[in-house]
């Protein structure tokens, strides 16, 4: 029997199972409609993140996923509260960003030279981490740090958007083990 003929349900208790080509199935029969439906909500980009990151949640948790319900109502829901957690993550930020300049005032040359110094630390650690990286990952890093997307940098680098994903989330991993909390969160707001 094809792949493509089975429910959800049982595609999902395939995946539970450790088999690719159930995860690869779900993965195409919903990807797109997630992704609509996230739209709705944020930019293109942030959607495809999105959606790229509970999918990737998904195989990685699946063998104590515990769906109740319908498979479908799992995965709006998950990308309901992926939407959510956005959300809340960039008031956060802004919030932060917003202290940030109220303490820095522009007419203040000492803060403002002391603010920068301090940057250019935060860059210096981000770097000696950095250099455990390929040469294709420390230019994804840096060209996010000038401002690209992933698309943009995809083509810069000759690569797919989706390796692009990929390295950014493997390195982003290996920065949360080895950089303290506020540089880390400061190289979050570089790169996004």
């Amino acid at each position: 029997m094809s792949i493509k003929k089975y429910s959800d349900e049982k595609l999902f208790d395939f995946i539970k199972q450790g088999d690719r080509r159930a995860y690869e199935e779900l993965y195409d029969r919903y990807k797109r409609p997630l992704v609509a439906y996230v739209l709705k909500k944020m930019n293109k980009e942030d959607a495809h993140d999105l959606i790229h990151d509970l999918w990737g949640r998904i195989w990685e948790k699946r063998e104590i996923l515990d769906v109740k319900g319908t498979v479908v109502s799992y995965l709006f829901k998950a990308a309901r509260n992926g939407i959510i957690d956005h959300m809340a993550k960039s008031v956060h930020s802004q919030r932060y960003l917003s202290s940030i300049e109220a303490t820095v005032p522009h007419n203040d040359g000492g803060i403002k030279a002391d603010y920068q110094l301090r940057e250019k630390m935060f860059k210096e650690q981000i770097e000696q981490v950095l250099n455990k990286y390929s040469d294709k990952a420390q230019s994804i890093v840096r060209l996010r740090m000038e401002g690209y997307n992933n698309t943009e940098i995809a083509e810069k680098l000759s690569v797919s958007e989706k390796t692009i994903r990929n390295l950014s989330s493997s390195i982003l991993k290996f920065l949360k083990s080895k950089l303290p909390y506020v540089i880390l969160f400061i190289f979050l707001f570089l790169i996004s």
